[in-house]
């Protein structure tokens, strides 16, 4: 007798399926009419979907019933989406274009972050009671970088071609881009002084010294600098092999279009295992 196969994998297949399909009929209208990003409306729709609400999508159960397995899944889920807009964030901006605006992103990598941070870190100090200094910059590191999804939402679309000039535009999309990786040295700044430093070291040994001597040579050394130059090298061999590779006629359309997004999984999973 005919069943019904009411598995999770076919409920999400079928849910996420939809929503794409009806997002995609009405984009073009809620985007350009509504301004409303796909970012909202993907959260909207998490939540509709979520088990607070209709129970459509069950991530716990997906994980097995284990709440750390979830948020693993989660950090990864999480960190494969941001790897990939910051490929595209850097694919969208001119050739050369950091060369040429090495002063203005100086400045809001710079003395811009730096402003942001210290305000956010003021704001959670003075608003959660009973929290120190040091966990208050640590919180404050998390919101301090422009998230280039968020930030997507208002440098694309009509509203940003008749309300937003094509050099500011630009200059959000290397920002948001860079300061990702640039929010590490406020968050580890903080992290290493609250482990040997606050609360009496919290029971590590080693001082401010030994925060600072991290600090300077995992964070800003390993992470930052080495990262910098893996990304510079990535992404000059892989234009320079698009290139010839698209002369020669070598490489079709459809390969062509999706290559950023390939390069962008690969090349972050492999920094990722170090």
């Amino acid at each position: 007798m005919p069943h019904l196969n009411v598995s999770n994998f076919n409920i999400v297949c079928a849910t996420l399926g939809g929503f794409i399909t009806l997002f995609g009929l009405v984009s073009y209208l809620l985007k350009e009419r509504y301004y409303l990003g796909e970012a909202l409306i993907s959260l909207l729709a998490g939540v509709i979907f979520s088990p607070h609400a209709t129970n459509l999508i069950k991530p716990l159960d997906y994980a097995l019933g284990s709440e750390e397995t979830l948020a693993i899944i989660t950090l990864y889920f999480t960190h494969l989406v941001l790897g990939v807009q910051l490929v595209i964030a850097g694919v969208q901006l001119p050739s050369k274009y950091l060369y040429h605006e090495w002063k203005s992103v100086s400045l809001l990598l710079g003395p811009g972050m730096t402003g942001m941070w210290v305000c956010s870190s003021l704001l959670v100090w003075a608003m959660v009671p009973n929290l120190s200094f040091l966990h208050a910059l640590a919180v404050a590191s998390c919101v301090t970088p422009t998230d280039p999804v968020l930030s997507n939402s208002i440098v694309k679309g009509k509203f940003a071609d008749q309300n937003i000039p094509k050099d500011l535009q630009k200059i959000i999309i290397a920002e948001s881009g860079a300061n990702d990786g640039l929010g590490y040295p406020f968050q580890f700044f903080a992290l290493y002084l609250i482990k040997y430093v606050g609360s009496g070291g919290a029971g590590q040994p080693g001082g401010a010294r030994l925060a600072m001597g991290y600090w300077f040579g995992e964070t800003w050394g390993y992470t930052i600098i080495l990262g910098v130059l893996y990304g510079a090298t990535v992404g000059w061999v892989a234009k320079e092999l698009l290139h010839r590779a698209e002369q020669r006629k070598f490489v079709d359309r459809e390969s062509f279009l999706v290559f950023a997004i390939a390069l962008a999984v690969s090349s972050n999973q492999i920094i990722s295992l170090t």
